[in-house]
């Protein structure tokens, strides 16, 4: 039985390399969004006598009347309701603009009365699904950790990995050192800085700091080729005195200063460079977004496919050399940017197949490489004890001249070459012979057999 996998092929036109234009932001809206612990701990008081709840409602009050530069707002609060429940988490104000949700937050703030756990990973995950395709900023007020689901720490962590464009900052209320760190670690999965608050005063001000940040301009980056299809771009963008920053086109957008930038930004070979970078001047606006769209110069392509008597396979990690050294791999099916130049495509699908094509590129090349296999079939093997359905699931072997030739795996099998072979079961209580299994040129095999075992009974 063969597999074909059908393939389609992205023809890209010789590429020039062209100025940076201004684009028109996508009507995506950013939001902000406030959680709030009302767990039990909340009624503690602080340093100044009064209870951390009350802090709380009174920033949040005047919070919620400042200028979030049209950003929508929305408000979550968990542990409120229920006194052990670990999916106490509400969402008491949709994502709305300030002037419409600001009276609806300031109402719900005065009922509310702490009661329960610490869902902070459900809240978080709840909080994704109400940002629908939104991006911005979640802001935290709590005065302890997790007490529910796994550590958010790693849920923000795998957020990040994500591209998940949605930042976390914390503010922890009244924290001993080891919840500290525990919700520092939060804040630094995602970026962010993590703000201490002990009073009114320094709650008004951590909040006042994230505030600031998230309402700071933003930078977009997309990156085009010749024909207005969008392309991946990387690199940096840097500023009179400042750091450089890493930038890539995947991200929703950078908050940046307002000022002059230098951006230098290409399409990233797997090579690990730059492919003719474009190097530009930009300027941030002072508010809102600053769209960029820089068109670059596509680098040569490669995809691979394998073929076994013309028809198509699946294939195996490819490795690609140049002058004797391996400089990158890919995954057969990818197509993958790589530097001009010439190099040795290396692949061993299988035992009998140690495969090797060589291949040279220059400009607006995109090439597929094609693997051409020994012909080998699939053959899968399955034992079961005799008066049974004990299925022996460990690898078979395949003995040849007195040579072991290939481990059949229980379950996905082996590719092996046509002939006759002896079937080997390697238990460790005993060896299982079957003589002269003929596998033929049939693409997939199935072989069954029944190994006569007796039965021991222990009685104690």
């Amino acid at each position: 039985m063969k597999r074909i996998i059908v393939k389609f092929l992205v023809l890209f036109s010789i590429l020039m390399v062209l100025p940076i234009v201004a684009f028109t932001q996508e009507n995506k809206s950013d939001g902000i969004y406030l959680i709030l612990d009302a767990s039990g701990s909340m009624w503690g008081q602080l340093p100044d006598k009064k209870s951390k709840i009350e802090v709380a409602k009174e920033v949040l009050n005047d919070f919620v009347k400042g200028d979030f530069q049209d950003k929508e707002l929305a408000f979550r609060v968990y542990g409120h309701r229920k006194k052990a429940d670990c999916t106490d988490s509400e969402l008491l104000i949709p994502f709305g603009s300030p002037e419409n949700v600001i009276t609806g937050i300031k109402d719900s703030l005065s009922g509310i009365k702490p009661l329960g756990k610490t869902p902070i990973t459900y809240s978080l995950k709840q909080a994704l699904i109400d940002f629908g395709d939104r991006s911005g900023e979640i802001i935290l007020i709590s005065d302890g950790v997790e007490t529910c689901d796994i550590d958010p720490c790693e849920l923000v962590k795998e957020w990040k990995d994500k591209d998940v464009e949605i930042k976390v900052h914390v503010v922890g209320l009244g924290l001993d050192e080891k919840s500290k760190k525990a919700m520092k670690c939060i804040a630094d999965a995602s970026g962010t800085e993590y703000q201490d608050a002990s009073s009114a005063s320094e709650l008004k001000s951590g909040l006042t700091k994230i505030k600031e940040k998230a309402t700071a301009p933003a930078l977009i980056i997309k990156g085009k080729d010749s024909s207005g299809n969008s392309i991946r771009i990387e690199g940096t963008l840097s500023g009179d005195g400042e750091e450089q920053i890493e930038v890539s086109s995947n991200r929703r957008y950078y908050k940046v200063e307002p000022g002059e930038y230098t951006l230098m930004a290409g399409v990233r070979t797997k090579n690990g460079n730059l492919y003719k970078p474009v190097t530009k001047s930009i300027k941030v606006a002072e508010s809102g977004e600053t769209g960029v769209e820089v068109e670059v110069e596509v680098p040569p392509s490669v995809k691979a496919k394998f073929t076994d008597e013309g028809e198509e396979q699946r294939g195996s990690l490819i490795h690609a050399y140049q002058d004797g050294k391996e400089v990158f791999k890919f995954r057969w099916m990818d197509e993958v940017y790589l530097d001009e130049g010439t190099y040795e495509f290396r692949a061993k699908p299988n035992l009998e197949n140690d495969l090797s094509v060589t291949e040279s590129f220059g400009p607006g090349d995109h090439k597929e490489i094609v693997f051409e296999m020994i012909h080998t079939v699939l053959v899968k093997v399955k034992m079961v004890a005799s008066d049974s359905d004990i299925v022996f699931r460990q690898n078979y072997e395949l003995w040849q001249d007195g040579e072991k030739k290939y481990l059949v795996h229980f379950h996905n099998g082996a590719r092996i070459l046509p002939g006759k072979y002896d079937l080997r079961l390697p238990h460790k209580l005993f060896i299982y012979d079957v003589k002269d299994i003929e596998v033929t040129d049939e693409d997939e095999q199935q072989f069954d057999f029944t190994v006569p075992v007796g039965h021991v009974t222990f009685i104690y």
